[in-house]
């Protein structure tokens, strides 16, 4: 770890969905939370490392290059420092919605909030 405690805050590729079969298992068999701008698909991985792994899917209806991208980084940004509170040993695709390319970075901070608060009430079920 870095001294400056960066290194807890990174998005390695284990903590990352990266292949098409992997989101459509989620987006096929997840459950819906939704909040705003965003819709989260959530299902258990059974991996045996116990990491919660993040999809992120910014359509061209949500907006140009730029406005996706900048979506992305936003999420990945709020996954980064939410990791460590999150459920363990689930898939997460986050799927922005067109509303998304208007919200501010508040706007979508309190909706993945939302969705993530959502997660961790049904868990603890």
């Amino acid at each position: 770890m870095k001294a400056d405690g960066q290194a807890r805050f990174t998005f390695p590729r284990e903590v990352r969905l990266r292949r098409r079969p992997e989101f459509l298992r989620v987006q096929e068999q997840g459950h819906k939370l939704t909040a705003d701008c965003l819709l989260c698909l959530v299902l258990p991985n059974g991996r045996d490392d116990g990491a919660t792994r993040l999809g992120l899917t910014v359509s061209s209806k949500v907006g140009n290059a730029v406005v996706r991208n900048r979506i992305r980084r936003r999420l990945r940004e709020f996954y980064r420092h939410e990791r460590a509170g999150l459920p363990r040993g689930m898939d997460l695709v986050f799927i922005a919605r067109p509303s998304a390319a208007e919200a501010d970075t508040a706007r979508l901070r309190r909706a993945f909030d939302r969705v993530t608060s959502d997660l961790k009430k049904r868990v603890a079920r």
